[in-house]
């Protein structure tokens, strides 16, 4: 069984939105439950054991539209598997759509009897800033500057958060549960964050957010207040996952 380091983020109230960007305007503050969070993003690795699992197979692992996704692409892997710039076990896993990252998620929450999950955009930002606004200098996230041209391993310790997660900004883009709106282009959940809304259930084919910018991408994306979406069923090699779990 896999094991997943994760990190604690304590219940509080904590800082959200940025009046300077306008995606993620207003700034405001949202009460979080306390949570854990993946302190990496999920690796080649340790995806090898969703499909290893049979994972692409098994319909019960997908949502509705996910495994309508899947039945039409009958995928038996992520894009870029076999791409040596993408594919060392401890790089993060890419090419990875939101449903391929939600399956990932319930496969691992059945074999381990552990509620893991996509985090929400709220967490997601919450483990990035801290209750003080505490995100890691720019200078030290992998974005499109480096001219690395690729994400680099899990394991590198030069951008780690307040909370002890690793590079939440910049190396690759991570998926989370909540929805954008019923298209790339329609914003139809705006701020201030209401998990009640709606925003945050698993069901239809909503565009979903990401969060975190990538090695592909401009330091300004890297900004632990930026919102980006993709479509569900769409892969890039600057997109993957982080696991989160609830805390009693």
């Amino acid at each position: 069984m896999l094991t997943i380091s994760t990190c604690a983020i304590p219940a509080g109230v904590y800082p959200m939105g940025d009046n300077t960007l306008a995606v993620s305007r207003p700034a405001h503050s949202v009460q979080l439950a306390a949570f854990a969070l993946g302190q990496t993003v999920v690796t080649h690795a340790q995806f090898a054991a969703f499909i290893d699992g049979g994972g692409y197979q098994d319909a019960a692992l997908w949502s509705d539209m996910g495994w309508t996704w899947q039945a039409h692409k009958i995928e038996t892997q992520p894009a870029f598997w076999t791409d040596a710039a993408f594919n060392a076990p401890d790089q993060p896993v890419v090419g990875v759509c939101w449903y391929e990252a939600d399956a990932f998620c319930r496969w691992l929450a059945r074999a381990s009897g552990t509620p893991w999950r996509l985090p929400s955009e709220a967490e997601w930002e919450a483990a990035g800033r801290g209750l003080d606004d505490e995100a890691p200098r720019p200078r030290l996230y992998n974005t499109a500057e480096r001219r690395l041209g690729y994400p680099w391993p899990v394991t590198t310790d030069t951008n780690i958060a307040w909370c002890g997660a690793r590079d939440l900004c910049g190396n690759v883009w991570e998926w989370c549960s909540t929805r954008w709106g019923r298209n790339w282009q329609t914003q139809d959940y705006r701020y201030p964050y209401d998990a009640g809304d709606g925003r945050e259930a698993l069901s239809g084919s909503h565009a979903r957010l990401m969060r975190g910018g990538s090695w592909f991408d401009p330091l300004t994306e890297a900004n632990p207040t930026n919102r980006a979406r993709y479509l569900p069923g769409s892969r890039g090699s600057n997109i993957g996952f982080r696991l989160a779990r609830s805390i009693a």
